[in-house]
């Protein structure tokens, strides 16, 4: 998601989630036995994440209500407003897109899609995410493979941003020195391998098996409490899509390394600047 939505632009990010929950609606009364095995999931892992944003959206719009409050004091908590509604709203959104995957709903659109563009909105990205997480100084590194360079490779690049964002806010997430890299190569099969690498606490031996599954958190073991446990589940649905895998080991750091494949063709080579693809999507 970007760093900061306009006012039209939330609006119609709201609309786009309505109408896959309507979709969800009728697709879940489809199937009985689906809504009542979701719902079942959802009322006992979620109730802590969601009240989280809303407590602080409440809290924070009684204070700016307050006459005595000084403008920079309000511009601060609009702030927390907005930091506060852009996280629940990708809470529901994590929580519709697993339950369209579920229930095997979930769209995959290939289309051409520069990557190392694509990468490099990303790095810029999570370079200005990180110091407002208060991680400057880990050193965020982008690895590119450079034979596949200005090539169109068919994908869908909005799934694709998902999964790389999810890699990247986790290893921010667990990582508090060091570096964490990122990035891609060709391999000799002709699949596009990705990878994200940090040098945070590792995986734990017996959680690498059952890390993707649905609700399951490193959180405990780390000692960080957010997240709902769904994001790896949604990555190696969305990976298994777009026909490649996905996993995770250790690394030289003593840290971990997510990493996952996905089909490359050949196609165009971009041999013109008029006609390089531009690459806008919402980052998570």
């Amino acid at each position: 998601m970007k760093n900061k939505l306009s006012h039209n632009e939330l609006l119609q990010y709201v609309n786009e989630l309505e109408k896959k929950i309507q979709h969800l609606e009728v697709k879940l009364e489809e199937n009985r036995f689906a809504a009542e095995k979701l719902k079942s999931n959802f009322l006992s892992n979620i109730s802590h994440e969601l009240r989280t944003p809303m407590n602080a959206i409440l809290g924070f719009s009684n204070l700016i209500i307050s006459k005595d409050l000084s403008s920079d004091k309000k511009e601060e908590y609009v702030e927390h407003l907005h930091q506060s509604g852009n996280s629940l709203l990708k809470i529901v959104e994590l929580m519709i897109d697993v339950s369209l995957l579920e229930i095997n709903e979930l769209k995959i659109i290939k289309e051409p899609c520069r990557i190392d563009i694509l990468f490099q909105q990303i790095y810029h990205y999570y370079n200005i995410d990180k110091r407002k997480l208060g991680k400057d100084h880990l050193a965020l590194l982008f690895n590119k493979d450079k034979r596949v360079n200005e090539i169109l490779v068919h994908t869908d690049q909005f799934r694709l941003t998902q999964v790389i964002s999810s890699l990247l806010s986790n290893a921010l997430k667990f990582t508090n020195k060091g570096v964490i890299e990122f990035g891609y190569f060709l391999r000799d099969d002709d699949k596009l391998q990705f990878f994200v690498t940090d040098s945070g606490k590792g995986i734990l031996a017996e959680k690498a098996s059952t890390l993707f599954n649905k609700f399951e958190k490193l959180d405990e073991d780390y000692g960080c409490t957010e997240g709902i446990g769904l994001g790896l589940t949604l990555a190696r649905g969305i990976i298994r899509l777009l026909g490649g895998e996905i996993w995770v080991e250790s690394n030289v750091f003593k840290g971990s390394t997510f990493s996952f494949t996905i089909d490359y063709k050949d196609n165009i080579m971009e041999n013109s600047s008029s006609k390089k693809q531009t690459v806008n999507t919402m980052l998570y």
